[in-house]
């Protein structure tokens, strides 16, 4: 077995308010209700969220991604159909990953096809400013193409449709990239995984704790509390570091190796208690079925170049993966 490459190398820098980075303090932060996200430039003038707003948006969302929605959904996305080079290297990223994932967030926003590349094109500077979370013009930029995806699905149904149409088009792009970068390194699991599809649920999830997106993640304190010991005094910044939380080898046996058979405690990379991913079911779906389709495809290949990575610290993710 050879080992696989970083998923994503992470910059790492220290950024001033305090860090968690094993994995019982982060997940004892993510399931403190006083702790809120916020983002990790905007000043603090904090206001008590609704959260009987937030629980209700919450409703919407696990309502609208439903199980029997989901499985059409999935049902359409495994008939995306994304012509490859016939000959030669195929790059995975551009020339299968980022059309198959535009592909799908148009059949789950229902964004008309001549609408797509506009809104892929915002909705890579909002992915930009997430993977560089300390550039203040990049979030600014981030900021405008928000309120162009706004705009745009304002009279959606489907609860958060420019946020959903980023996660899809390219938050699940990158969680792609990075995971597949990982099983290229694995050819006998890959092949384990080929002929048995039943395993692939699991190699999902190993996936995302090796690939986490963003790597790190902002809470403000709505109130003084206590998390694992530490005080934490209201109104505080802290930085959450789930890449390194995934990896902590106090919780996950050789934690850098990609186990399909992995069992213990859940990676935290979708969160974790009141703020988890609503939408996590549905991300997990969709990488489930491109990685259907890639190792159906591409899963015999091996790779041919080294990863070019490209980002910031919020996380990276590989320019390209040039497979043969």
């Amino acid at each position: 077995m050879t080992s696989a490459p970083a998923a994503s190398p992470s910059l790492h820098p220290r950024l001033g308010p305090r860090e968690f980075s094993r994995y019982e303090d982060v997940r004892a932060a993510l399931r403190e209700p006083a702790l809120w996200p916020v983002a990790p430039l905007k000043p603090n003038p904090f206001k008590i969220p609704d959260q009987a707003a937030q629980q209700a948006l919450r409703a919407q969302i696990l309502d609208r991604f439903s199980p029997l929605r989901m499985a059409a959904w999935q049902s359409r996305m495994e008939e995306i159909e994304v012509d490859v080079p016939a000959r030669g290297p195929v790059d995975l990223v551009a020339d299968f990953i980022e059309s198959w994932c535009l592909q799908a967030a148009g059949i789950v926003t229902e964004a008309p096809p001549e609408d797509w590349n506009s809104l892929v094109a915002e909705a890579r500077m909002v992915s930009h400013a997430a993977a560089e979370p300390l550039d203040e013009n990049l979030r600014q930029w981030a900021t405008q193409a928000d309120n162009v995806l706004a705009g745009y699905f304002a009279n959606s149904t489907l609860p958060m449709p420019g946020p959903t149409f980023v996660a899809i088009s390219r938050t699940v792009a990158c969680l792609l990239a990075n995971g597949w970068a990982v099983l290229l390194g694995y050819p006998e699991e890959r092949e384990k995984l080929r002929t048995a599809p039943g395993l692939l649920p699991k190699a999902v999830e190993e996936m995302l704790r090796l690939a986490a997106i963003p790597d790190m993640v902002f809470r403000h304190a709505s109130a003084a509390v206590t998390v694992a010991g530490a005080p934490i005094a209201a109104d505080e910044r802290i930085v959450l570091r789930l890449a390194s939380a995934n990896r902590d080898p106090a919780v996950f046996a050789d934690p850098n190796r990609f186990d399909p058979l992995r069992r213990g405690p859940a990676h935290l990379s979708l969160g974790f208690g009141l703020h988890a991913c609503a939408g996590s079911a549905l991300i997990r779906m969709v990488m489930a079925t491109a990685t259907s389709i890639f190792l159906s495809r591409f899963g015999s290949l091996a790779l041919r170049a080294p990863i070019e990575w490209e980002g910031g610290s919020g996380f990276r993710t590989p320019r390209r993966l040039l497979v043969g």
